[in-house]
């Protein structure tokens, strides 16, 4: 989450007459993340959260088919903030010039490595295999706009200009590319995924899972690809160290709802090591695109350099 429009009081006022929800009592931008701009909204009725769609990262076209996958998991049992209906009927309008909707808030607070045990990895693992689940009876796609297409995009037009954040790091990235490439086109399960399921878009209360937040990178790709995602974020510690006890558990939790098939545990190795290279070209680019006075933080890419090298490893052994 992060605050890029900034939401006059009077603006919101007014969004907020096509909702039920109350009058506005006070309201706050949420500094973390680096997609969307959110807000806390306090009204005499409790608190929501308000989101305008940032064209830098969701198109207009894609903001229906990630709500209406979260009704789908909603409908599925899988906790997720609601998406509240206006007066109108409809989810979505114009704020400032961005779509917008209001969600309901979520209990708990977002996980942070330094909080994770094995016994949390474990409910997240099977949370996201209950997702996995729920998609299989979700009949829309989507394409992953941050897909093999993408990283290619991202290689021609950074080029050997990442290696000013460390050397070889262009290198490595282009050397990966062509079997992670292969790794995303395996013939395997797939369906609507999270495909961003970190442990600060998961919410914990009293030792389970609370809610699951920021659907703006769902698409249709590998069940599988959504799982190496998630064990490459939720697997390091904060020294970025590898856990791999944080690892067995996720694996468990989720076997334990969506046992993975011959061939993708065979791909497996595969796909870790390109979710690591999808969250590291990334990363390299906001961060070579960051300016000063820019909203957002960017990540540092040499978290997934390690990854992609530790998997690397693990993809020799395996």
């Amino acid at each position: 989450m992060a605050v890029y429009t900034q939401v006059p009081q009077e603006a919101l006022t007014a969004f907020l007459s096509s909702y039920d929800i109350g009058t506005l009592v006070s309201y706050e931008g949420i500094s973390q993340g680096v997609s969307n701009t959110n807000y806390f909204v306090d009204t005499d009725m409790g608190r929501y959260v308000l989101t305008l769609f940032e064209p830098h990262r969701v198109r207009d076209e894609d903001i229906s088919f990630f709500m209406d996958y979260a009704i789908v998991l909603e409908k599925a049992g899988v906790p997720c903030p609601e998406t509240l209906t206006r007066k109108d009927g409809s989810v979505c309008a114009k704020l400032c010039g961005r779509p917008a909707a209001i969600f309901s808030f979520l209990n708990g607070s977002g996980g942070h490595v330094s909080m994770l045990t094995p016994a949390l990895c474990e409910k997240a693992g099977a949370t996201l295999a209950k997702m996995h689940r729920a998609a299989e009876r979700f009949g829309r796609t989507a394409p992953n706009h941050f897909g093999p297409t993408r990283w290619q995009e991202w290689l021609n037009s950074i080029g050997a200009k990442m290696d000013v954040i460390a050397p070889g790091l262009y290198d490595l990235t282009s050397a990966e590319f062509e079997s992670a490439g292969k790794a995303m086109a395996f013939d395997l399960p797939r369906g609507a995924i999270h495909a961003d399921y970190f442990p600060d878009n998961v919410f914990f209360e009293d030792g389970d899972v609370s809610g699951v937040i920021d659907f703006h990178f769902v698409c249709t790709d590998l069940y599988a690809y959504d799982l190496a995602i998630a064990i490459n974020a939720w697997s390091f510690d904060e020294k970025n160290e590898m856990r791999r006890d944080r690892m067995d558990a996720m694996m468990r939790g989720y076997e334990s709802v969506r046992p993975l098939t011959d061939p993708e545990k065979g791909a497996f190795p595969a796909l870790l090591r390109a979710a690591a290279l999808r969250f590291l070209l990334s990363r390299v680019e906001e961060k070579l695109n960051w300016k000063e006075g820019d909203f957002m933080t960017p990540h540092d890419p040499m978290v997934f350099e390690k990854r992609l090298r530790y998997f690397q490893t693990f993809a020799e052994a395996a």
